[in-house]
């Protein structure tokens, strides 16, 4: 084990004292410093590679009108210099793979998270790293009119694909007014290419700060010697955010579309169902994810099965939503078939499953199966630092306890058909659920 220097080891001592438990198999441990960063360590020594994750509780839900699209452009702008790391170009992303680290990012409604895969002795480097970004990024106009170029672009790419071009057509259509996740996360192209460094600067200065972040660790590492660590990067950071205010999100369960048809460029007809789904910390969370992933998402599930595998009337299912979430969100599950006469018949089939499980739930055997394939899918994680870490990371980001990692399977495990049937008639209630006719527009 690496040796701590006095002064750190004073240091660490004075900070409150760490929990310790288990995940994955391996010890983890967990430390709040004395400026709020929740740091978190995961103790897999079988392997040379860290997993560095930072967790942001910030993403587009934080945003206001002018500046749609700012958290997704935050992930672009962090990769640029910062005052004890400047440069041209993405100095962080050039700085990491010089000695082999893999470095990525990402944006969603509720976080932005920040990844790195490096080798053991390289981690305080990516500590001092992420501290100075969090602490001290140049916010230049230079820096803002290349990354706002480049967004804007990744954004016109993206409408080169004909199905994200669809749901950014929907999109709008499928959120009330005043709901946090009504604007798509990457935002609208004219207050992109608009944005300024004044607001750049307001919103780093009210979502960027340890008090609102989660430090992660998985992989070769010795907890002490990590808390150490982190303390002497992110320590000297002393900005902190109030706690943030209350969101009333308006009701999705009694709202309804604005439209219910629409058109793609593309010879493919859509059936688009739209479902209320409860936030994370819902106690029907887990029942509902349980009971769409055998109704829609699953490779086994029953609509695939009979409608792709067995009656081949469907190319494919597409689920067009996050599953976490911090507020109630839209469940988004699309068919997409052919675009040819008789396609009534799939929204028969589907609404003669969903009634199936409102009236008889579903079968205990298909339960069963689907437990053991997430047991298998959890022993598969726990080889791999980068879904040790984001799973740790999610259970943190949504219930404030890493432990909370395999509340899922656990929870999951205690439920059974008439569960499942009870969640069908408050979230797949006719009343309730929504379908949009997507067809050629030619």
């Amino acid at each position: 084990m690496k040796k701590i220097s006095g002064f750190l080891a004073a240091l660490l001592l004075s900070l409150p004292g760490f929990a310790q438990t288990t995940a994955f198999g391996y010890p983890t441990f967990t430390q709040t410093l004395t400026n709020g960063l929740k740091v978190v360590v995961c103790e897999k020594k079988d392997n040379p590679l860290v997993e560095c994750e930072v967790w942001y509780r910030t993403g587009s839900k934080d945003e206001w009108d002018g500046v749609r699209g700012m958290a997704h452009m935050f992930e672009h702008m962090m990769f640029r210099g910062s005052r004890n790391y400047p440069g041209d170009g993405d100095v962080f992303i050039d700085s990491l793979e010089s000695f082999g680290g893999q470095v990525n990012a990402y944006t969603t409604f509720d976080r932005t998270v920040y990844h790195e895969t490096i080798p053991a002795d390289k981690l305080m480097n990516v500590l001092k790293m992420e501290a100075d970004r969090m602490g001290n990024l140049t916010l230049s106009q230079q820096t803002l009119d290349v990354e706002r170029q480049v967004v804007g672009q990744e954004l016109r790419n993206g409408q080169s694909n004909w199905f994200q071009r669809m749901q950014n057509q929907v999109y709008d259509h499928l959120y009330p007014e005043g709901h946090p996740y009504r604007v798509d996360v990457i935002g609208y192209l004219p207050q992109i290419v608009n944005f300024t460094t004044t607001q750049c600067q307001s919103f780093y200065d009210k979502f960027y700060a340890p008090n609102n972040a989660v430090l992660v660790l998985v992989g070769n590492v010795d907890h002490a010697d990590a808390f150490a660590k982190a303390q002497e990067a992110f320590g000297p950071i002393t900005k902190q955010l109030p706690p943030p205010p209350p969101v009333l999100a308006p009701d999705l369960y009694s709202d309804t579309l604005h439209q219910q048809e629409y058109s793609v460029d593309f010879p493919v007809q859509i059936y688009g169902y739209i479902i209320p789904k409860p936030a994370a910390t819902d106690s029907d969370f887990f029942a509902f994810l349980l009971l769409k992933d055998l109704l829609f998402d699953n490779e086994n599930s029953l609509l695939r099965t009979k409608l792709i595998d067995s009656l081949q009337l469907v190319y494919a299912l597409q689920n067009g939503s996050d599953d976490w979430s911090l507020y109630p969100n839209l469940c988004q599950e699309y068919f997409i078939m052919p675009a040819a006469p008789g396609n009534v018949k799939v929204k028969k089939i589907i609404a003669a499953e969903i009634n199936n499980i409102l009236d008889d739930g579903i079968d205990e055997t298909r339960i069963a199966d689907y437990l053991d394939n997430l047991k298998a899918r959890e022993l598969k994680a726990a080889y791999n630092v980068e879904n040790i870490a984001s799973q740790l990371g999610m259970a943190e980001m949504y219930f404030h306890d890493f432990n909370q990692y395999a509340r899922m399977r656990e929870k999951m495990e205690t439920l059974h058909s008439a569960d499942l049937q009870r969640v069908a008639k408050k979230y797949f209630d006719p009343a309730r659920l929504r379908v949009v006719n997507i067809k050629p527009s030619y």
